[in-house]
């Protein structure tokens, strides 16, 4: 029998909306439904019929009548697993404490997001990718935590994150962290990725670590000396975009793969002297380079071979 709710429903699929079904890059969800402020209500009714597992609101052409209620995620509270949210503010939401009727949200990703997010009533939560808001509430509590990418944050160093025990991806872009300090008690992290903190100088702490797969440091403008990594005994793969020198990595005793943009000095011959190291690149060769990568991987694998 059909029934008026499910006619409506057939309505709103076959209605030319601007709203779009995506499969999602990546395995946080199955189905991913992008959708308007102005076409809220149309595409959670849109999102139950096709069994959408995710859904993206993008508000940066919002029009200043558009008002969502958030009520309506109720009606999709045991399908959705993935939330994605942008340029959002009192204004454009009522009701937003029914954001937390997602009881199976496990993947949220919040950008210029002004509002009071309590994360520690997300049960599920397992990866989160934020604007960081001083408005956010209990990050901390985050124990299950296990990939995170955050931006803007305004603590001095990472001691907000260290009861993430389950934590295995971090990363931190544009941030004022000053010291890595707090890092030490992420017990489970495997990848670690800092870009964009000018203000980074201290790195020491990562050296606390037991193992640390994989670390990136891009373009920390004050940080060029890592000589705090000579003894380093736990990452086995680093990028750096810009260092001064290469001393360090001879001392790395589980480096397995290296690779930079820039060296200062332009001595490679480091490179050479870490009997671990198998794995380099860099690019592009310049003039006051030691050797070329060509040079480099020749000799490296005459080292193995000898």
């Amino acid at each position: 029998m059909i029934t008026l709710d499910s006619v409506s429903r057939l309505a709103i699929i076959n209605k030319k909306v601007s709203m779009r079904i995506d499969d999602s890059e990546t395995n946080k969800c199955k189905k991913k439904l992008m959708l308007e402020p102005k076409e809220f209500e149309q595409s959670i009714e849109y999102a139950l019929a096709n069994d959408c597992d995710g859904l993206q609101i993008d508000t940066w052409n919002i029009d200043d009548n558009s008002v969502m209620d958030f009520k309506l995620f109720e009606k999709v509270a045991n399908q959705i697993v993935c939330l994605s949210i942008t340029n959002i503010n009192t204004t454009n939401v009522a009701n937003f404490e029914y954001i937390y009727s997602l009881k199976r949200l496990e993947t949220f990703y919040c950008q210029q997001v002004n509002l009071h997010i309590d994360f520690a009533r997300f049960s599920s939560l397992r990866n989160i990718g934020i604007f960081y808001n001083k408005n956010f509430l209990n990050l901390d509590k985050l124990e299950q935590l296990e990939s995170a990418v955050i931006s803007k944050l305004t603590e001095k160093d990472m001691s907000l994150f260290s009861n993430w025990k389950s934590i295995k991806t971090l990363h931190i872009y544009q941030s004022q962290i000053v010291c890595l300090k707090g890092i030490e008690d992420l017990i489970q992290i495997d990848t670690l990725v800092l870009a964009h903190n000018r203000k980074l100088i201290d790195i020491s702490s990562i050296n606390h670590l037991d193992y640390i797969g994989e670390v990136s440091f891009e373009k920390n403008s004050k940080l060029h000396d890592y000589s705090v990594l000579a003894y380093n005994q736990n990452i086995h793969n680093l990028f750096i975009s810009d260092l001064d020198d290469l001393e360090f990595i001879q001392g790395m005793k589980s480096l397995s793969s290296f690779r930079f943009w820039n060296c200062k000095n332009g001595d490679l011959s480091p490179l050479l002297e870490n009997p671990i190291l198998k794995d380099v690149y860099f690019t592009p060769n310049k003039k006051h380079y030691s050797h070329t990568l060509e040079q480099i991987k020749i000799l490296i694998t005459k080292r193995d071979n000898a």
